[in-house]
């Protein structure tokens, strides 16, 4: 039985916040694609206006029955935000429990 594209899973940090804290290890919760706010908030008026930066610390991982082995994985981003005045980064820290601070 081989691995799917549907048995990679992204997963939630311990806290998805943009206090000092945030991040940590690994949950079993799955982010849910399409669900509005699943990882990030809805962007204030204040923050449209002055600028913010909001991280979050997400994990992939494989979701699977089966023991077959998953090499080479990647991750890339191949569309932009829908709203314009949104960019995104995706950085690996290479730390299992690193928080927001580290970063």
């Amino acid at each position: 039985m081989a691995i799917t594209n549907s048995d990679v899973k992204l997963f939630e940090s311990q806290r998805l916040t943009d206090e000092e804290d945030g991040g940590g290890r690994v949950t079993g919760n799955e982010v849910m694609d399409g669900n509005v706010n699943n990882l990030f908030q809805d962007i204030s008026r204040i923050d449209r206006t002055i600028g913010d930066v909001a991280l979050r610390k997400a994990f992939i991982g494989i979701s699977t029955d089966n023991n077959d082995i998953y090499l080479v994985g990647h991750l890339i981003l191949t569309e932009p935000p829908k709203d314009q005045i949104v960019s995104v980064l995706l950085f690996n820290t290479d730390g299992q429990a690193d928080e927001r601070l580290d970063a």
